[in-house]
C-alpha cells in the first residue's frame, strides 16, 4: 500500500538506511536514513524548510530569515552553515530538524495517492547527533488524526491477522488492547465479528495502526497458521511473577503521584538527555504497563492511574518546547508557605484558565499538574484539567479519570457531569453518557446544553447524532450562568 505509514513501518522495523521519496503532484520530500533514524530532510514544501522552521520556532531572527539564503554553502546542509556561523547552537538545531521531519512526515498521513519508494543506500554519512524522533509516535499520531480511506479496508480483505507482540500497547485506547486481544490467534477478517464500540471506520483504522506499529502479522488467506502458545504463556507467567505481592508497592506509588515531580516520577534526573529521559521511561512501562497486570489483577485502575501519570510525564519532557516550559514552573517553585502555595496553584490556574481558552490543552495540561501538586484538593483545577485532555487524544482516558476526582471532590457541580458525559459520547458510550447528562440535569434543570445533548442520544442514527457532538466546545461549561 502506498502510504507513509506502512513505508516508517518498514524502514525503522527493518533498521533500513536509505533515502524515502514522497511525490504526489506539487510536492517532493526526500527523507534520509541510517538504520531506521531519520535525521535530514530535503523538500520542496515552504512551510517545511528548515529556515522557515528555525523562524517558527524563534530559533532566529527576521533579519536573518529575510537573507536566509546568504548562508547557504555548496555541499554544506543549511543547519550545519548555520551553526558554523554561530546563527544558532546546536540544540537548536537539533529541535528544529526534529519538529521538520515529523512535519514532513504528519502532513501526508492523508494522502494515499502519493507517489512512495525507499531506495536503500549505504554511503550515507552518519551525523553527528541524530534528531529526536519518535517513529513509532509519529505513525500513532499520523493514523489517529487522518481522514479514513477505503483503501485500509481492501488492504484487509481476504486476510489473516495474528498477534506479534505488544511492544507499542501503551499508545493504545483500552479499547484497541481489547480489540488487540482477539488476535492471540489468527483471525479471518471477514469472519470476525467486531467489537461493540467500532465502527466499520474505526475498526479497520485500529487494524492499520497495529500493524505499522508491527504488533501483528497479516497473513494471505490462502495460508494456515499455527503457532504453539504454551512456551510464550510460560514465559509470560515468569515474567508477571506474583503480581498481587507488589500491590502494596503500587499502593505507595500512587501516594507519591501528586508529591513527586515529573523528573522524580521517572527517576530521571533535571540534566537528563532524551535518550535518558526514554529509558527511564521504557524501563517503567515495561515494569508497570497495565497489560502485566491485567491477568492477575480484576481492579485495575491502580496501575491504570500510574501508567498514565508515568506517560503523561514522558510525554512533557520528551517535548523540548513543553519540557522548558515545565522546567520554568520548576525553578520558580520553592519550600513555599502553605499560603503560598495556594497562591502560586491559583495563579498557575488562572493561567491554565487562558491557555485553554486559546486553544492551547497541552500547554492547558502542564500548568494545572503543577497547580494540582501545590493544591491538590480543588475540582475546578481537575475540571479544567479534564476539558484539556478530552481535546487530546493521547489523555482521553486520563481526562476520565480527573472528571471522576472532580466529581468526587464536588458531587453537587453539573459542570463536571457534563463534561463527562460529552467525553462518553465522543468515544461512543452512550448509555454512560446518558447517565452522566441526566446527573447533570437533575443538578440543573435549566442547562439548555444538557437537554440538547440528551437529544442527540435520542436519534436513531449514530452519525447524525454525533456530528454537531463532536464539535462542541468544552469552554462553554465555563461561561457564567444567567
Amino acid at each position: 500500500m502506498q502510504h507513509i505509514a506502512s513505508f516508517l513501518k518498514d524502514i525503522y522495523f527493518q533498521e533500513k538506511s536509505g533515502r524515502l521519496v514522497i511525490k504526489r503532484k506539487e510536492i517532493e520530500k526526500y527523507i534520509f536514513f541510517i538504520k531506521g533514524k531519520p535525521f535530514q530532510v530535503k523538500t520542496n514544501v515552504k512551510s517545511e524548510r528548515l529556515g522557515e522552521i528555525l523562524f517558527k520556532l524563534q530559533k532566529i531572527q527576521q533579519e536573518t530569515f529575510a537573507k536566509i539564503d546568504d548562508y547557504i554553502e555548496a555541499n554544506q546542509p543549511l543547519g550545519e552553515s548555520l551553526k558554523k556561523s554561530g546563527v544558532i547552537k546546536e540544540t537548536d538545531l537539533r529541535e528544529a530538524l526534529s519538529f521538520q521531519i515529523r512535519e514532513a512526515f504528519l502532513n501526508v498521513f492523508d494522502y494515499f495517492d502519493a507517489d512512495i519508494s525507499f531506495q536503500e543506500r549505504s554511503d550515507l554519512k552518519l551525523p553527528a547527533e541524530f534528531p529526536d524522533v519518535d517513529i513509532p509516535f509519529i505513525i500513532d499520531y499520523g493514523i489517529r488524526r487522518m481522514k479514513y480511506e477505503v483503501s485500509l479496508q481492501k488492504f484487509f480483505t481476504g486476510k489473516k491477522v495474528v498477534l506479534k507482540n505488544t511492544k507499542y500497547a501503551y499508545l493504545l485506547t483500552d479499547e484497541e488492547k481489547s480489540l488487540l486481544q482477539h488476535f492471540s490467534t489468527a483471525q479471518e477478517i471477514e469472519k470476525m465479528s467486531r467489537p461493540a464500540g467500532f465502527s466499520p471506520d474505526s475498526f479497520f483504522r485500529s487494524l492499520y495502526l497495529f500493524y505499522c506499529l508491527d504488533m501483528i502479522e497479516v497473513l494471505g488467506s490462502d495460508k494456515t497458521f499455527r503457532k504453539d502458545n504454551r512456551e510464550k504463556e510460560k514465559n509470560k507467567n515468569q515474567e508477571m511473577g506474583e503480581i498481587e505481592d507488589r500491590l502494596e508497592e503500587l499502593k505507595e506509588i500512587k501516594a507519591s503521584l501528586k508529591t513527586k515531580n515529573f523528573y522524580e516520577l521517572l527517576g530521571a534526573s533535571r540534566t537528563a538527555t532524551d535518550e535518558d529521559i526514554k529509558r527511564a521511561y521504557f524501563n517503567l512501562a515495561r515494569k508497570y504497563h497495565p497489560d502485566r497486570f491485567n491477568q492477575q489483577v480484576k481492579d485495575t485502575s491502580l496501575i491504570n492511574e500510574i501508567f498514565n501519570s508515568l506517560t503523561n510525564a514522558y510525554r512533557i519532557l520528551i517535548d523540548p518546547q513543553k519540557r522548558k516550559q515545565y522546567d520554568s514552573q520548576l525553578s520558580t517553585a520553592g519550600p513555599d508557605s502553605a499560603e503560598d502555595q495556594t497562591k502560586k496553584a491559583d495563579i498557575k490556574y488562572r493561567q491554565a484558565r487562558t491557555l485553554f481558552n486559546q486553544g492551547m490543552y497541552e500547554e492547558t495540561i502542564i500548568f494545572l499538574e503543577e497547580a494540582i501538586r501545590l493544591r491538590r484538593g480543588k475540582a475546578e483545577y481537575f475540571l479544567l484539567l479534564a476539558m484539556a485532555e478530552s481535546r487530546l487524544d493521547a489523555y482521553k482516558k486520563k481526562a476520565e479519570q480527573d472528571f471522576l476526582q472532580a466529581i468526587e471532590l464536588q458531587p453537587w457541580n453539573a459542570d463536571a457531569y457534563l463534561g463527562l458525559g460529552i467525553l462518553y459520547m465522543n468515544e461512543g458510550l452512550k448509555i454512560k453518557a446518558r447517565k452522566q447528562l441526566e446527573k447533570a440535569l437533575e443538578i440543573d434543570p435549566d442547562r439548555p446544553q444538557v437537554k440538547t445533548l440528551i437529544a442527540e442520544l435520542d436519534k436513531k442514527e449514530k452519525k447524525t447524532g454525533l456530528k454537531s457532538i463532536l464539535n462542541l466546545d468544552f469552554s462553554d461549561l465555563f461561561k457564567k450562568k444567567k
